[in-house]
């Protein structure tokens, strides 16, 4: 705000019809805006996750009269990383939680619920869909400006709501399976046995699958080292993991 740059998602639409037309008071645009994208919710997601965004709008809506803190950056490129990364650090905090804070974050919900795409990519799309029609009544270094935010916002929602679910992927291949399973379930690493065949001498192989969180990888390589030191292991990434032990799915 104090240089003058427009705001993303749901407030910068209600910002752009407010200076155009000024039908209402800008909090009356916004509540009514936000009055569709919560039937949305209330469809797509879950009623709980409805809820609990209410009460996060209440509080929002309440920190912005209540909390004034200001960082005084002279330089707007500046302005906008440090506004960006901060905002996509709150974004991806809230996400993590039952809810949201209403507006822009339940549109970005409810496209990953339907169509897999990440929250910060959605971000990026609602904002960008804002920012086209208010380049037609701004100046354009207040639009790119803005675009400049949103990008770095959106990368931060990504990099953090993402990056605290890190899951990874384990097959290990050893003819001391069973000892090594014993040893990982001491550790509390669940495996799964698959059955294999080598495709050199065509034996009959029985394979470990794991899906475990990314800090228990050092202490399952350290397990299957030491039961057996000629074991393969192959780890691979695991983004999308859906189960209640290591399941890294959003809460709503």
């Amino acid at each position: 705000m104090p240089h003058d740059l427009l705001s993303q998602g749901l407030t910068g639409l209600s910002l752009l019809i407010y200076y155009r037309w000024a039908p209402f008071s800008l909090s009356t645009i916004y509540l009514l805006i936000n009055i569709p994208v919560f039937v949305l919710g209330w469809r797509f997601v879950s009623r709980r996750f409805i809820f609990y965004s209410l009460w996060g709008m209440v509080i929002y809506a309440a920190a912005l009269s209540v909390v004034n803190i200001r960082i005084n950056v002279s330089d707007p490129m500046l302005a906008v990383v440090i506004g960006g990364a901060l905002n996509g650090l709150g974004v991806a905090l809230i996400l993590r939680s039952y809810g949201s804070s209403g507006g822009s974050e339940i549109l970005c919900v409810v496209m990953n619920k339907l169509f897999s795409i990440t929250v910060g990519t959605g971000a990026i799309l609602i904002n960008i869909a804002v920012l086209v029609p208010a380049a037609l009544f701004f100046s354009v270094e207040k639009v790119f400006y803005t675009l400049v935010f949103v990008f770095v916002s959106g990368m931060f929602t990504n990099k953090i709501f993402h990056g605290m679910a890190k899951r990874r992927t384990a097959v290990i291949v050893s003819n001391q399976w069973d000892a090594i399973a014993s040893a990982l379930r001491k550790q509390k690493i669940g495996v799964t046995f698959l059955k294999g065949q080598g495709s050199f001498l065509a034996e009959e192989r029985m394979l470990l699958y794991s899906v475990l969180v990314a800090r228990s990888v050092p202490v399952l390589k350290r397990i299957v080292a030491e039961v057996d030191p000629a074991a393969f292991i192959s780890i691979m990434e695991a983004d999308d993991v859906t189960g209640v032990e290591v399941g890294n799915q959003p809460h709503w």
